[in-house]
C-alpha cells in the first residue's frame, strides 16, 4: 500500500537523514531532508510538510526552539522527535509542547513509520 504525504527530516547527521529518508520513501511517502532548523524554516514557506521528523540537538536553533517557533507561527505540523539524547525533561517538554511522539536513537523503523502514519492520518488537523 502506498502512503501519501511529505515527511521533512531535520537532523545534522547526513547518514541519519539518508537512512530515515530511504525508510520514509520505501513506505511510500515523499521525503525532504534538512541539516538545520534554519534551513527547514526557509524551505517550509514553499511547501509545508505533513509531518516533521526532528532531532533534538542541532547546530544553531535546536529542535525544541524550532518547535516553539512553529507554534508561535501557528504552523501545526505534527512533530516526531528522534534523538540520541532521551532526557526525561526534554521528552516531557517536547510532548507537553505538542510533539506527536519522542523516539530514541537508534530508532526502530516500524515505530517511526507507525508514528508518521498516525501523525498524518487523513482528516487529522494540522
Amino acid at each position: 500500500m502506498r502512503e501519501r504525504g511529505l515527511v521533512a527530516i531535520v537532523d545534522d547527521e547526513k547518514a541519519v537523514c539518508r537512512a530515515i529518508g530511504r525508510l520514509v520513501i520505501s513506505a511510500g511517502f515523499e521525503s525532504e531532508t534538512f541539516s538545520s532548523a534554519e534551513e527547514f524554516l526557509r524551505s517550509c514557506r514553499e511547501r509545508r510538510p505533513d509531518c516533521l521528523i526532528l532531532d533534538l540537538r542541532l547546530p544553531g536553533m535546536d529542535g525544541l526552539e524550532l518547535q516553539q517557533q512553529l507554534a508561535m507561527a501557528q504552523c501545526r505540523i505534527p512533530i516526531v522527535f528522534v534523538s540520541a539524547h532521551d532526557d526525561p525533561a526534554f521528552r516531557r517538554q517536547a510532548l507537553q509542547s505538542g510533539a506527536f511522539a519522542f523516539l530514541g536513537k537508534p530508532v526502530n523503523d516500524e515505530a517511526l513509520l507507525e508514528a508518521i502514519r498516525s501523525a498524518i492520518k487523513p482528516g487529522k488537523p494540522k
